[in-house]
This record gives C-alpha cells, structure tokens and sequence, in this order.
C-alpha cells in the first residue's frame, strides 16, 4: 500500500539501456566484485496453463563453476516492474541475485507487463493459482536447484503466505514483511471491521488501468482488458461484513502454515497484527522481527533504528533453499524494538528504546496486568464497587490526530482526547515495560442501532503531553459473530471485547497509563451515520489488560543487529523529484466542520522515458450531520514513452447518506494531449453496519 537501489561499468549500462526494458531478448551482464556473483537482468514471459504469459524479470547470476545451479525467490506484485517499481525493486533484485540467488519479478496477469484481464480483485483465485504455476516452472529451469522461496513486502507478504498455505512442493521457505493473515479485520479495507477509505484504493484502480508495458499499445485489447474494467473500489465496498469474499485466502481461517516462514513487522504498520497470528499458530519454524518503522523494509523504514535485514535474509534462504547447516534455527526467534516512552512527534528520525532478542515469543513470559475505568476519570486495579454511567457525545470528525491508519508517527493526542472519555493511572512508581496485543473489554449502551467506538492506549507525561501507545477500533454489529451482524437494541447494554494493535512500550515512572474511549477516528474510519450519545458503564465489565514483560537493563541485555549496507542503485534510470506527501487537518470546533487531506507527486526517468505521477485526496465530514461524510481524490499519471504521451486522470467520490454509500469514479485517458476515451461508473450501496 505504501512503497520505495553503487554505479557500474558503462558498457554495461548501455547493454541495458538496449535490450534492459525493451523487452527483447538477450542477456545483460552486471559486473561483480571478488566476493559476490556477476548476475544478468533479463526480460521474458512464463505461459499459464491458460495461455495468459506472464512478464518477469530476473536477476540470475553466473555460474562460477560448469553445471552451478541456484535457487529461486519470486516476488509476484500488480505494481508495474517495468515503470512504477523498476527503481526500487533493482536495488533487492541485485542484493540476492549477487549473493548466489536467481530473483524472479512477476507482474500480477493483467498488470504492469503480463498480459490477461485484470483480475477481480486483490489475490483472486486466478492469482494464487498462476504462483503456484510459477514456482512449478521456475523450479524446473536448467539454472535452477530446484528450491523456490516466495517473498515481498504488503501485497507480496499476504500472496506469500497464501501461497504457502496451498504448500507447493518446490516452495521451500518465504519472507513475509508487513502482510495479513485476515483480510477484513486486517486489511486496508476495514480496519478492524470497520470500513476505511485509503487513498490506496484509489491508487491501484489508476494504476492498473494503465497500458501494458513495455509498449504501452492503446487497442481494443487494452481497453476490453485493463481501461474499461469496473474499479475495485466498488467490490470492496459491496462487501461490507466479513464472509467467504474475505476469508477465501485468509490464512488465518485455514489450517496451519506448514512452509518455514521470516516474518517482519513495524510498530508503526497497521498490518503488524499478523505476526503473531502466523507465528502462534505455524507448525513450520518461524522467525520474526518486529521493528519501529513504519510500512517499509528494515533498512529504510521510518522511524529508525535501521537494521540491514537482508544478512539475515540470506542465511535464512541459505538453510531453506541451499541445505546449508548454519545455526539460523538455534538464534533467537524473536527479535523487537522496545519503544521507551518518548514525547510526541509526528517527524522522529529515531524512536528511543533497545532490542530485544528472546527465545521465546512475546505472550509466552508476559503477565496480564488489568485495570479499570472508575469514577473521576482514574484507570485503577479494582473495578468500582457500583455500576456507573459516563455518556459520550459522538463528534463524528474527531480523531485526526491518529492519522489514517494504527501506527502511524502522531502528535500530542490531547485534542482527541477532548473528544473522549479519558481514564489515567496514578503514576507509576517504577517502569512497565509491555510487549504484545493489549486486551479490552467494554460496557456499553447507545441511543441508536448502529455507533463505532474506538479505544486508544496512551501515555501521559508529567508535563502532560499525551503519546499515542496503539489502539482498536470496535464494530459493535460484530459482537457476537462477524458472520452474522446485529444491531444495537436502544438503551439495552451489550459488550464488547476486542484486541489493541500488538505495540511495545516502557511506560517510565512518573507517567501514566491513559486508555481513551470514543466513538469516531476520523478519517481512519468512515463515520458512522446517526448524531447522538453513547454511554460507558463502569464496573467489572469494563477493563484494559496490558501484556506486561520482565523490564530488562537495555545496556546489558539488548541484542545488536546488522548496520545498513548501501544499496546498488539501478543503473537505467532515477528519480527526477518527490514531493510530498503533505498531510493538513483542519478541525473547526464551532462549526463542527473535520477536513483531512493529502497531496504528493514524483518524476522519474527509466532510460529516456520520463514518468510523472501525482495524487490529491480529501476527507470530509460535519458532527452535526455524520450520515453525509464525504471523499473526493484525483490521481494523474503522464507516461512519456519514445514519442508518445499516456496521460491517464481518474477522479473518485464517495458520498455517504444514512442508508447508502454514493460512488462515483471516472477514467480519462488523453495521448499526445487529445482525448482518448473517458468512461464513467457510478453506483449505490445500501449501508450495512459501517
């Protein structure tokens, strides 16, 4: 959802700029140094049992000795290798294929250079059928030792782990960063079950709907293909509760994983929940790092500390894939920053704390510490001796200072809190140091069928600065199964149970822990439609339980990890300029207006074609009339290939009513600045418990 590699010889340079991303066949040589393999970038297709071809790119190093063959590690995206990532996958492609690995980089059917129709939507049975395909193939070429790894990060973590559920014979091992093993609860779409418009969705309909590289031809194909396909956003938002559409790939419904599996989280990735999820249940070895950056790779994410992740990489593919008895098993299993409570911030370089490196997983040496909401907003170890109401008034635009999913860098959480009950411990006398998913059960009564409430962990400082720990949201709809939704029964109390977002943090003495109740996070979540109040009953019902761990001395105990090596920068092209994104919210307190929007663009080059893409996103909504949210997004990406400029505009906007969602999206496609075609798809969808 959200993406980012030392210069060589000139000769070799030219040799890719001839045949590199033309598509033409041929081999192009990259030097090596005396350590490491030479490796070639090649373009070809692999053919589906359909006849759909599939583009790949690989990067395969030479053989040093007559007869060498190597293992394979696939990553299968929709994100466009010849364009949109061909920068940043160069920079991995390299890395592996110089230490002994052929790198295969495939282009989901109907995406970036495979041919096909795009599919019908994010890892469709036709997708994980063609990896399972690929891995057969690739594992039976005359280079190949007959071992495949899959890998990637986001879209390529959750295809990964999905396809290691189906247990291919020749896929041997897989790297997953920052994937999802429940695609409603965990995924970009609804957010704890609860429906989020991200800018992301918007993103991959333009994206996909460009022309097939690498000759970018505008025929009848192309538009019966790609152009005139319906946008994903309308499916996803048919699907509103959970069921077979979501649960189809989900591995966390299926039977355990049996593929040996490196998992790789952030603390500041809404996706991080899945580590212990996979983790907890796999009968195949696991390993996982759990880091604070955000969505990204370990050795750029932000906030550091940076790791250089790949060492490990390639030691983990070394046992899996090359048979080699390293000891990677009898290391630590787990290995997690530990956050020390920090002021907040919304632009940290480097977040305070130390690694850990355990043996054991997290939730097998954490203790449950719970405390309870009482009266005069305290957070105490007992619950109150009697029953008490506390009511909240629904401000449908407050929450922004969250941002737009869990985990990303955010500011003083004082202004949400306004919007919320609040409830603090007294301060701590000694530090608390927690590792794991915080549970939390609430007591709750509304005036109306259908409210969302939303729980964050916080710290407050002495000075009281407020730092954002994690947080949930809860679909209330789903309390009982989220197969079967139910309204809420006016005034009737219900309860509600959910799990916070796995987080580390030392709470340092002095501070205090807050857990904040509300019933928007906006635009996180889209609002939910009916003015009014919600009530909090406090008692024995109504808890937070923190999963404590044994505080360590971080200058004795804390593990080291490997410093970043630079990365081999793609020869072919570069980027021109970014900028961006750039976040604004806007809260009027008397007007009750809520506005957040996002801006970016980028210009890059690929041999002498120049590539421009940028993006403008705004959410809307007024508390006096939370029915009538709105969001409205334009992106435009212009293509200058050779002679011919591809200029393809899409506009989006969702209205929301109290009964529907109303969609509109269209596509326009201009060449050379003439119009080209443009089509239009609207809609209108009954709300259903969002």
């Amino acid at each position: 959802m959200r993406w980012s590699a030392s210069t060589l010889r000139q000769q070799a340079i030219c040799l890719f700029l001839i045949c590199g991303l033309c598509g033409c066949s041929g081999v192009t040589t990259l030097p090596a140094d005396t350590t490491h393999y030479a490796f070639s970038l090649e373009h070809d297709t692999l053919e589906m049992k359909d006849g759909v071809r599939l583009a790949v790119t690989y990067y395969r190093p030479a053989a040093k000795t007559a007869g060498e063959t190597f293992p394979v590690i696939m990553e299968m995206v929709p994100y466009r290798k010849d364009d949109f990532f061909a920068l940043g996958d160069y920079g991995y492609g390299a890395y592996f294929a110089k230490r002994g690995y052929v790198v295969a980089r495939v282009d989901v059917r109907g995406t970036g250079g495979s041919e096909g129709s795009i599919p019908v939507s994010e890892y469709s049975e036709a997708e994980i059928t063609d990896a399972e395909e690929l891995i057969a193939q690739l594992s039976k070429k005359n280079w190949s030792n007959g071992n495949v790894g899959m890998y990637g990060i986001s879209w390529s973590a959750f295809n990964s782990l999905m396809t290691a559920h189906r247990k291919p014979p020749a896929l041997k091992a897989i790297i997953a960063a920052h994937g999802s093993a429940d695609l409603f609860y965990n995924d970009v779409h609804y957010i704890d079950g609860a429906l989020h418009i991200d800018s992301y969705a918007h993103q991959i309909d333009t994206d996909n709907s460009m022309p097939q590289s690498p000759d970018y031809r505008i025929d009848e194909n192309y538009f019966r293909n790609r152009f005139d396909r319906e946008p994903w956003i309308f499916t996803w938002l048919r699907q509103q509760q959970d069921g077979n559409f979501w649960r189809k790939e989900s591995v966390k419904f299926k039977a355990p994983l049996e593929v040996p599996a490196y998992l790789i989280g952030g603390l500041l990735d809404g996706y991080r929940d899945f580590v212990a999820e996979v983790a907890q249940t796999s009968k195949a070895p696991v390993i996982a790092d759990m880091g604070p950056w955000n969505h990204a790779w370990p050795e750029y994410g932000v906030p550091g500390p940076n790791y250089e992740w790949r060492q490990k990489a390639v030691r983990w593919w070394d046992y899996w894939l090359k048979g080699k008895d390293n000891g990677i098993l009898e290391e630590p299993r787990w290995t997690a920053f530990m956050r020390t409570g920090h002021p907040p911030a919304t632009d940290l370089e480097t977040v305070p704390g130390y690694w850990r490196c355990d043996q054991q997983w997290p939730w097998n040496s954490s203790t449950g510490q719970r405390l309870y909401p009482q009266t005069a907003q305290q957070l105490g170890n007992t619950p109150s001796a009697q029953e008490t109401t506390q009511t909240l008034l629904y401000r449908a635009g407050a929450g922004m200072g969250a941002g737009g999913w869990w985990g990303e860098q955010t500011g003083d959480m004082a202004a949400d809190d306004a919007h919320s009950l609040v409830y603090d411990s007294a301060p701590l006398t000694e530090a608390m140091e927690i590792m794991g998913m915080p549970q939390v059960r609430l007591r709750v009564a509304a005036d109306a069928s259908f409210y969302q409430w939303t729980v964050r962990l916080e710290d407050v400082a002495p000075d009281g600065k407020v730092s954002l720990v994690s947080g949930a949201i809860i679909n209330p709809s789903q309390r009982v199964s989220r197969l079967a939704p139910e309204a809420l029964i006016h005034g009737t109390p219900a309860t509600l149970a959910t799990s916070i977002h796995f987080t580390t943090w030392r709470f340092k003495p002095g501070h205090r822990i807050r857990l904040a109740v509300a019933n928007a996070q906006f635009p996180m979540i889209w609002p939910s439609p009916t003015a009014g109040t919600t009530s909090l009953l406090l008692g024995g019902d109504t808890w937070i339980e923190l999963p404590a761990v044994p505080v360590q001395n971080e200058t004795k105990y804390a593990c080291r990890l490997a410093a970043v090596e630079s990365n081999d920068a793609a020869p072919f092209g570069k980027e021109l300029g970014r900028n961006g994104p750039v976040f604004r919210r806007v809260r009027n307190e008397q007007t009750g207006d809520s506005t957040f929007s996002t801006a970016s663009d980028v210009t890059w080059t690929i041999r002498d074609n120049q590539y421009k893409s940028g993006e403008s996103y705004r959410w809307e909504v007024n508390d006096a009339k939370p029915a009538n949210a709105r969001y409205q997004g334009e992106r435009r990406n212009v293509f200058t290939i050779a002679d011919k400029e591809i200029d393809l505009s899409t506009r989006a906007l969702i209205e929301s009513d109290a009964s529907y969602f109303h969609i509109t999206f269209t596509k326009t496609l201009r060449q050379n600045g003439s119009l080209v075609r443009e089509k239009t798809w609207t809609d209108h969808i009954p709300r259903v418990y969002q």
